[in-house]
C-alpha cells in the first residue's frame, strides 16, 4: 500500500501480484491491483482485476465503484450502470430505498440507478447534514452524469464530494476530466494541477493533462506531459499513440519516428525530465 500511495505503480503491481500468488481469494489484494492499473491509465487490466475482486467479495463498495469507473473510462455504459447500481443496493446505509414506477420513470437502467442515487443523497443530506455527507455518493452521481453526459451536473457533483475530501487527487483528476469532456480544458488544467499536486507520480493526471494541452493547441507541453506519464508507465502503448500524434501536429516528423523506440530518455535532451 505504500509503494501505491508514493506513486511506485509499477513496485506495486508486483507486490500486489506476489500477494495474489501467495493467497488467491485476497479479494483486497485484487482490488488494489485493478486500482494500480487505473491509475496506470489501462482501464482494461483494472477491470480484469477488479472483477476478481468482486467475484471473491461481492460486496466490496471500493470495488464496484471503481468498476463504475473503469467502465465509464471504456465506454461501456451498461457494465458501469450495473457496477453503480450493485454499489448502492449493497451500501449497508442505502438498504431501504426503493425505485419507483411513475409517469416520468422510463425504466431504463440509468432512469433505475439515477432515481436510487438521488434517493441516497436526499437520505444522506436529511440524516447527516452537509458535514456529515457521503462523498461517494457525490462520486456515484458524478459518474453516472458523465454516463449521461451532463458533464455540469457532474462537475457540480465532484466539487461537492471535494468538499468532504479536498486532497484527494482523484477526485480532482475526475473533475478535470469531466471539464476537459464538456469542451472546457482550459478550465480543466487547474484541476489536473491541483491531482497533480498532491500526487506527482500519478501517469493518469499526466496523461489527461497532455490531452487538455493539446485540445487547446499547446503541443509542446502536451508533449512533455505524455512524457512525464510515460516514465511512470513506458509500456503504455496508448500513450505512445498520444505523443506521436502530438509530434505528427507540431511537424516533427524526426520526433515521431523517434518515438517508435519507446524509449522516454530519448526525448530528455528536447524537452528535459
Amino acid at each position: 500500500m505504500a509503494l501505491f500511495e508514493a506513486g511506485e505503480l509499477n513496485r506495486a503491481a508486483l507486490a500486489f501480484e506476489a500477494e495474489i500468488q501467495r493467497t488467491p481469494d485476497n479479494a483486497e489484494a485484487w482490488r488494489m491491483l485493478g486500482m494500480t492499473h487505473a491509475e496506470n491509465d489501462e482501464d482494461k487490466r483494472a477491470i480484469a482485476c477488479l472483477e476478481r475482486a468482486v467475484d471473491q467479495d461481492p460486496h466490496s463498495l471500493p470495488a464496484l465503484l471503481a468498476l463504475g469507473v473503469s467502465y465509464v473510462n471504456e465506454l461501456d455504459s451498461v457494465r458501469a450502470l450495473q457496477n453503480l447500481k450493485a454499489w448502492v443496493e449493497h451500501n449497508p446505509k442505502y438498504q431501504g430505498l426503493e425505485i419507483r414506477v411513475d409517469e416520468y420513470s422510463d425504466g431504463s437502467l440509468m432512469d433505475e440507478v439515477t432515481q436510487l442515487m438521488l434517493q441516497a443523497q436526499d437520505w444522506d443530506r436529511a440524516t447527516c447534514g452537509p458535514e456529515g455527507q457521503d462523498a461517494d455518493v457525490e462520486v456515484v452521481l458524478g459518474v453516472l452524469y458523465n454516463v449521461s453526459h451532463d458533464y455540469d451536473s457532474a462537475a457540480a457533483a465532484f466539487r461537492q464530494a471535494l468538499v468532504a475530501r479536498p486532497s484527494d487527487y482523484s477526485l480532482w483528476n475526475k473533475l478535470g476530466a469531466t471539464l476537459a469532456n464538456s469542451q472546457r480544458s482550459d478550465e480543466a488544467l487547474p484541476a489536473y494541477h491541483r491531482a497533480l499536486d498532491l500526487k506527482p507520480k500519478y501517469a493518469r493526471g499526466w496523461l489527461n493533462l497532455g490531452i487538455s494541452h493539446a485540445n487547446l493547441g499547446r503541443y509542446e507541453e502536451a508533449a512533455r506531459c505524455y512524457l512525464r506519464a510515460l516514465r511512470l508507465n513506458p509500456e503504455a502503448g496508448h500513450m505512445w499513440g498520444y505523443l506521436r500524434v502530438t509530434f505528427t501536429s507540431m511537424e516533427r516528423f524526426d520526433l515521431v519516428q523517434l518515438a517508435g523506440q519507446q524509449d522516454p530518455s530519448l526525448f530528455e535532451a528536447e524537452f528535459g525530465r
